[in-house]
Parts: C-alpha cells; structure tokens; sequence
C-alpha cells in the first residue's frame, strides 16, 4: 500500500504543547500523534508535519444532472461532472455512501491508482461539455487542498462549482473556498447538540448552522438545505418546525428545503422507511413557517411535490419528472406571468 502520490502537507492545524498536532480543518479539532491518523482517515501526521493523503483521490465520477444533488433552483436543467473520494468527518447512523464514506485510507490498498489532478477534471468537465464541477458523494471538506485548487481552475473556464457537504468546516477553510465556490447544498439532518452526538457523533453542531450561514449571508453562494427524515430521529414537529424557522431567519423565504424520504441503510437498517404522510405533514410544517419553497424527494407518485411555483401568483414554473426538468414560465429568474422573483439562479 502505497499513499505517497496523494499526500501532500495539509491545511489548517497548529502544534500542541503534548507534541501532537491539532487539525483545525472542521470543529473536531482531532488532536493526532505520530503515525495515525484523525477521524476522518484523511490526515495523518508523519515526522511532525500534518499530512492529506487523499489529494486526487477519486473513487466516483460521473456526469449527473444538476437536480441528482440535489440543487433545484441552480442552473436547472444543467449536467454536472460529479467526484467522490473516501472518508467523512462525521459518523452518521444512516449514512447512505457508508462504502466510501467510513472507510479510513490509512488503512486502504490504492496501489496502481494515480491522481487526477486539477487539469484532468476541468479538462474532462470540458471535453464532456458540463456546466459545472460537484464535489459530493462523500464529503468534500475533508478534501480541501484537492478541491480549492481545482475550483480555481474551473472558475478560469467558466465552470460552476458546487459542494455537497455536511457542513462542518470550520471559518478560516470555508473563507478560502468562498469566492471559488458557487452552490453549497447543505445538509442539516436534525436539530440539537444532542441530536448530532448521537446520529453523527460530532460536538459542537453550531458551526454547521455557522457554515452555512456564512456561505450565503458572506460569500453569497446559492443554498440549498437537506434533511433526510428518519422516523424516530428527526421526525418530530418541534425538530422540523426549528429547522424551517432557521432557514427562513437565516436564509430568506425563498431558500430550498429538500425533506427527503429515509431509505433503511447502514446502521438504521433495522428501520422502516419514512412514511408518506411524515413527509408530507413535514413539508406542510415547512409551508406555514413561510417558506417558500419546500420538495418531498425520494418519493413517487405525489404530484407536485418536486414542482417549483410562483411564490406570489403560484403559477407552475419548473415541472420536474425525476431528474427531467422543463422550465414552464421563467423569465430569467422571475415568473414570466407575473414578474415576481423566484428565487433561481441561471
């Protein structure tokens, strides 16, 4: 096993008085001795020095549609050249991508495999004529070095750029990152320090609420918020009706709610998946806090609840059949019928 042609010196850490490194890419803050590595798996320290040994390493790629992210209101309709690594810095008891999020590589066999570098993706997003570059399926701040640089390049061709993530960075990285990313879809998966000890086993929750806001409000990035609704976790009026009122107070009335349907995986297989009229009841919650825009995802067969409408006249103006998007009555951003604005970014 050989890591070498994917570490390079890691970002953000300071040394501790113990002689152990202090990693202070997300609100963790592992403090790590020689030879191991932090909860992530994707930084070790070797001779004193931190070290990130996923630079280039990618394990998915595909070309998606801008929807699959899930981004209703960026660039619809748009494809979007999509790469996941390993590792996450967060344990979720539900976690849908546990194949390559809890993995450490550390301990992984990546001989033959070779980066790609920067080039190589602005370079294949291009050849394949995409719109824009994801970072997703596991999460992308554990890769910063990697993403930071490629971002930069894909700016310089015009691509969009796109995190989805957990959110749990902490301020300096998410400023570095912030003139050169242009979506952030965000999860937040339930409400409470409680709540994420036990589904995500990670402290101080705050700084995803921290991060988010100051993706939006500072480096004016478009957001998208995700909660998976898990029967039993996350699934009370109390938990959604908090959520709602924080993405209307932090994040304006126009700001997408994605409430998708939990589909048992992992460690919550045990589970039954969520109910339709969870769902629904959800996004009703979601509606009468003031929020304008709220979709059921992971669902079949309910008309409506992936369709995007006027705001103000309520006019239908993106029609959505799975990952199929026909735009309806949109005039640049705003409704063509009554000239409001939606919210969309094209």
């Amino acid at each position: 096993m050989t890591l070498e042609p994917f570490t390079v010196p890691a970002r953000f850490y300071e040394q501790h008085p113990s002689g152990k490194i202090r990693c202070t890419l997300c609100p963790f803050h592992c403090l790590i001795a020689e030879e191991h590595d932090g909860f992530c798996g994707t930084r070790r320290v070797r001779n004193g020095v931190l070290e990130a040994v996923n630079w280039g390493l990618v394990v998915s790629a595909a070309m998606d549609p801008i929807e699959k992210k899930p981004l209703y209101h960026f660039h619809p309709g748009s494809s979007v050249l999509s790469f996941g690594g390993i590792g996450c810095n967060l344990a979720c008891l539900h976690c849908q991508n546990s194949s390559i999020s809890s993995p450490r590589l550390t301990r992984m066999d990546v001989s033959g495999e070779t980066p790609w570098t920067p080039e190589k993706v602005v370079r294949t997003a291009v050849d394949r004529r995409a719109d824009g570059i994801a970072f997703t399926y596991n999460e992308p701040t554990i890769w910063f070095e990697w993403a930071l640089e490629t971002c930069i390049l894909a700016k310089k061709e015009n691509l969009y750029t796109v995190f989805v993530t957990n959110a749990y960075i902490e301020q300096a990285p998410l400023d570095e990152l912030g003139p050169y990313i242009d979506a952030y879809a965000a999860d937040i998966k339930g409400w409470g320090a409680d709540f994420y000890r036990r589904f995500a086993k990670i402290p101080r929750w705050e700084k995803i609420l921290d991060a988010i806001d100051r993706a939006k409000n500072v480096h004016s990035m478009h957001v998208e918020i995700t909660t998976n609704v898990v029967p039993g976790w996350n699934d009370d009026d109390e938990s959604l009706k908090s959520i709602a009122q924080w993405i209307l107070d932090k994040l304006g009335p126009l700001t997408v709610w994605h409430l998708s349907r939990f589909i048992p995986h992992h460690k919550l297989s045990h589970l039954e998946p969520t109910p339709s009229e969870t769902l629904i009841h959800a996004r009703k919650i979601g509606l009468d806090t003031g929020l304008k825009h709220v979709f059921l995802g992971n669902v079949h067969g309910m008309k409506g609840v992936e369709d995007t409408y006027c705001p103000d006249c309520g006019a239908l103006v993106i029609e959505r059949t799975g990952y199929i998007t026909r735009l309806q009555a949109l005039d640049g951003t705003c409704c063509s019928h009554c000239g409001a604005e939606v919210g969309i970014v094209r």
